[in-house]
């Protein structure tokens, strides 16, 4: 009668199983770096938009403040926002409307 054949089942080697946690490390390793860096040039895009919105703000603020010194300091440019900007009128003048 024919011998049969043994089967042998053998455990994976340590040689084998640090090649693949080295291999996943690595993969991780690599995602981590790759989120790092999306996330860094992101966020340096969103500073860089915010500066730009702080620097126009900027001049908005400046330009409001000429103008707040500028009817402060003088009744004529008062009376024109008033009469020109908002409608006011003087006692005893008359508006008259072209359409």
């Amino acid at each position: 009668m024919p011998r049969s054949r043994e089967i042998i089942i053998r455990p994976y080697s340590k040689k084998r199983r640090k090649k693949r946690l080295r291999r996943l490390f690595l993969f991780f390793l690599s995602v981590l770096v790759v989120f790092t860096l999306s996330l860094y040039f992101f966020l340096n895009w969103l500073i860089k938009k915010e500066n730009e919105e702080v620097e126009k703000l900027k001049t908005k603020n400046q330009s409001l403040r000429s103008e707040i010194k500028k009817y402060e300091s003088s009744d004529e440019a008062y009376e024109e926002l008033l009469r020109v900007k908002m409608g006011y009128i003087k006692d005893g003048e008359k508006i008259i409307i072209y359409k």
